[in-house]
């Protein structure tokens, strides 16, 4: 089905990106992904990344199913999130993309 093909695309994604993230050694070690805006209220979708993210070591976060239809309001869940995290950045300092390709 579309669902199942769509899902493996993000598995896929996913994978590939936690791989590179663990492969460089200048980077972070990854434990926590967020998967936030509408595909994130498919149940389908949280259980095969949640699935993916134990087989990596990964904690998935996910906001309220509730939240995940308006990217406005996911942007602002998000800063919150941070901003509880005592996490800010400097607008001046960021690197802005249309679009960020994972892998």
């Amino acid at each position: 089905s579309f669902q199942h093909v769509a899902i493996r695309h993000l598995e896929d994604r996913l994978k590939r990106a936690i791989q590179q993230i663990h492969a460089d050694d200048t980077l972070p070690p990854v434990d926590t992904m967020v998967v936030c805006g509408g595909v994130a209220s498919n149940m389908a979708v949280r259980d095969r990344l949640s699935a993916l993210a134990a087989a990596h070591e990964v904690t998935p976060l996910y906001p309220p199913v509730r939240l995940c239809t308006d990217n406005g309001v996911m942007v602002a869940w998000s800063a919150i999130e941070r901003l509880r995290l005592g996490v800010s950045d400097d607008p001046s300092e960021l690197e802005v993309r249309a679009r960020w390709p994972l892998g």
